[in-house]
């Protein structure tokens, strides 16, 4: 059995570098006395925080040297650093060790995952995701779990082990019990130190990577170059959006907008060459920041869209190619491929010979190469050498670690200097607040302690998390995230900060410690402040709080400057449900200049009361100026609230009912209820729960779809239904399992509440 054990402990300049191995049999002790000594010349303070460096026995066999130097830089930097190396059987055995670590005394901060480090598959946790829903029934579960480290730094979090995937063996599969909290708080950052082959030379790509960030400490880098690039697609191609993140980032780095400082804004539409656009703008030796928002798969970033055709021909062109896609695309899945051509010359009458060619390997070869020059691939990384310190990428399955050739991981391990890659292991919600707290970087922050913010399952930092800019100001603002976190003085000397990064801080810090107590003052900076931020962060706070203050000035904050405030409002108008809000959603969807705003509006009427809606659409109309074509423009609109109440009445809830159904079935249209959730659904789903002649499985899914419902203006009655059904005689053992969990998933809201 393998037994934990401190082999040396040696006071240099009042450090303590502890290494723990848990095999004895790898004891090298002349190696770890050398490594001890060479760890001198820090400067730690009163508050000695400590890191882990969690290592397995192999790539630490593999990588002595550049460990020793990592862990050599690390102590300089201020932090202590503990090594901890194993031959690890599963994540039980290193969170173990973790929180053992963290009860010591030894302040740790956070830890870091270097090499073969058993990997966390999460079920039954989506919500605690910003878009993740596959069906985790229906599909593999390597496919439909997340790969997550919100396993190992968030300590409340309780899983039950559901077993070793037997194809990738460094895979555990966990399920999130229904007694655990279902909002993420993490107690420490963590990072990832993985590369994307699994081949013997992982072990050299990990040295010299180790090497790299090591030498970074020793430098001093402020932040003064960066770039942010939209790709096609995303924000429904908003302009709106676009330009409002120019002013929301001059609040948070507004050294960039002045001589000596650069902030490029790069859009998919600038350019058809903008791939090497962006490889030219990724190699600029100083450059510090990357910003990508857009779309994304494991091993691509999506950049470029097909381009609009300017002729017929070309139009033709992009037809067929669509055609060829189609047809490989069922082939792929072992479809019928003369079925599938037979759908689009039947229902669009195109020619049999547009598909004729579409299994060939000319073709096929030609296709390929015309999709790779519109986006980034892993392989062309080995053709460039990207030198952003950071890279962020809001981007789906660009962080999926738990495959080889993630994209992330191509990054840090490339020949560049990017150091950090923030990156989604499973797909990603485009609504999201992705530059939340990032100003915090200019004041010389970790990376781990700015991630803390981040609290989604699927969001992790690959790379060195300790990474840190120059400070170019006086507050220590890493200080206060780990030493003074709960003194009010320090937040509220903030509060007062004429520095945008710093008020928001505080604004959040201090409505945590105060509560409902702060909810007036995070009001009045919504409706008050100059800042896009600080009213973006004081909308954020009220919808933690989820009060009447915070439903009630939503209806203010729908007409905001800030193009990302007015998304939001209207998409949780929409999720509380008020009837009050409908005419509001309406106007807006009808005069908002952000396409963006006018989807999410749409979006939200989609589930509100319909025929309020469509007769509140066609008051508005008729009241417009005669100018106006009144009623293509009512058609519309309640044309889609017409298709969306026969949706729910007449094929959801139907569908949910009829036993003549395959259970499948009628499972599959109460999980529509997740990703739709419509009002007038939840008294008819508490009805059908009362039903006995209804197969459990299906009251289960039910009980589950109810806990997407958190900000719904009547959740109490929710709760109380099913508190009711809780202490029933017909209530399964299943069945009370997922009643605890709605009930806490909505007492406790939404885990991240600008994306309920």
């Amino acid at each position: 059995m393998a037994i934990s054990f401190t082999l040396i402990k040696c006071f240099i300049s009042n450090n303590i570098l502890r290494i723990t191995i848990l095999n004895k049999k790898y004891i090298n002790s002349f190696f770890l006395f050398v490594l001890i000594l060479i760890l001198n010349g820090s400067n730690f303070g009163e508050n000695i925080r400590s890191f882990a460096v969690i290592i397995d026995q192999q790539t630490y066999n593999k990588t002595q040297d550049a460990v020793k130097a990592y862990a050599e830089a690390l102590n300089k930097d201020g932090l202590k650093t503990e090594l901890i190396v194993n031959d690890w059987k599963n994540p039980d055995q290193v969170k173990a060790e973790i929180i053992k670590l963290y009860n010591s005394g030894v302040n740790l901060e956070g830890v870091v995952f270097v090499g073969d480090i058993p990997i966390p598959m999460i079920r039954n946790a989506q919500h605690l995701t910003s878009a993740f829903k596959m069906d985790e029934d229906k599909y593999d579960r390597f496919k439909s779990s997340i790969s997550s480290d919100r396993f190992y730094d968030d300590f409340d979090l309780q899983f039950e082990f559901q077993g070793q995937d037997s194809n990738h063996t460094l895979c555990f599969y966990y399920t999130l019990t229904s007694e655990s909290p279902q909002k993420v708080e993490r107690e420490i950052y963590s990072g990832r130190i993985k590369a994307p082959v699994s081949d013997e030379s992982k072990y050299q790509m990990i040295s010299k990577y180790l090497y790299k960030a090591a030498k970074t400490k020793s430098e001093k880098n402020k932040i003064d170059n960066a770039f942010v690039f939209t790709g096609h697609g995303y924000y429904s191609e908003s302009l709106t959006a676009w330009t409002d993140e120019h002013v929301s980032l001059r609040e948070q780095f507004p050294q960039l907008f002045i001589p000596g400082g650069n902030l490029d804004f790069l859009n998919f539409n600038m350019s058809r060459e903008m791939k090497e656009i962006l490889m030219i703008e990724l190699e600029q030796k100083n450059l510090d920041i990357a910003i990508f928002h857009a779309h994304g798969h494991p091993e691509i970033q999506y950049i470029l869209d097909y381009p609009k055709a300017q002729s017929i021909q070309s139009n033709v062109e992009e037809i067929k190619r669509f055609l060829r896609s189609k047809v490989r695309g069922a082939q792929r899945r072992k479809q019928d491929v003369e079925q599938a051509k037979n759908y689009y010359k039947e229902n669009y009458n195109v020619p049999d010979i547009w598909m004729a060619d579409a299994l060939s390997d000319s073709s096929i070869k030609a296709d390929s190469i015309y999709d790779h020059s519109l986006d980034i691939y892993s392989e062309d990384l080995d053709l460039f050498s990207p030198q952003a310190k950071v890279v962020m990428f809001d981007e789906c399955f660009n962080g999926s670690f738990h495959q080889e050739n993630y994209i992330a991981g191509k990054y840090i391990f490339g020949d560049g200097n990017t150091i950090v890659g923030i990156a989604n292991s499973v797909n990603s919600l485009q609504d999201k607040w992705a530059n939340e707290f990032l100003g915090l970087l200019n004041y010389g922050v970790r990376l781990g302690n700015w991630h803390k913010f981040t609290n989604y399952l699927e969001s992790h930092i690959i790379g060195d998390p300790t990474f840190k800019f120059e400070n170019i100001y006086d507050a220590d603002v890493d200080n206060a995230l780990t030493d003074k976190k709960d003194n009010s003085n320090t937040w509220n000397k903030f509060l007062n900060s004429s520095s945008v990064p710093l008020k928001c801080l505080a604004i959040r810090k201090l409505s945590k410690l105060n509560g409902q107590a702060f909810s007036k003052s995070l009001v009045n900076y919504l409706k008050t402040d100059p800042s896009f931020l600080v009213r973006l962060e004081a909308l954020t706070r009220l919808a933690e709080l989820n009060n009447d203050d915070f439903r009630e000035v939503l209806l203010t904050s729908v007409t905001d400057p800030y193009e990302l405030i007015r998304r939001k409002s209207v998409e949780l108008m929409g999720k509380i449900g008020k009837d009050e809000y409908i005419p509001i959603i309406l106007k807006t969807v009808i005069n908002d200049p952000s396409n963006r705003v006018s989807f999410n509006g749409r979006n939200a009427l989609s589930v509100m009361n319909h025929d309020k809606t469509i007769e509140s659409a066609k008051q508005i109309v008729n009241s417009m100026p005669s100018f106006v074509s009144k009623q293509l423009l009512i058609d519309n609109l309640t044309g889609s609230f017409e298709r969306n109440k026969n949706w729910l009445y007449d094929d959801i809830l139907k569908s949910i009912l009829n036993d003549s159904l395959s259970l499948k079935k009628r499972i599959s249209a109460v999980r529509t209820l997740r990703n739709y959730n419509f009002i007038d659904a939840v008294p008819r789903l508490i009805d059908i729960l009362k039903m006995e002649n209804i197969d459990a499985a299906i009251k289960v899914n039910i009980v589950e779809a109810l806990g997407w419902f958190n900000f719904f203006y009547n959740k109490d009655f929710i709760i109380n239904e099913l508190e009711k059904l809780l202490t029933g005689n017909n209530c399964t053992s299943e069945m009370k399992d997922e009643i605890v969990q709605t009930n806490s998933r909505l007492i406790q809201g939404a885990n991240v509440p600008i994306t309920p």
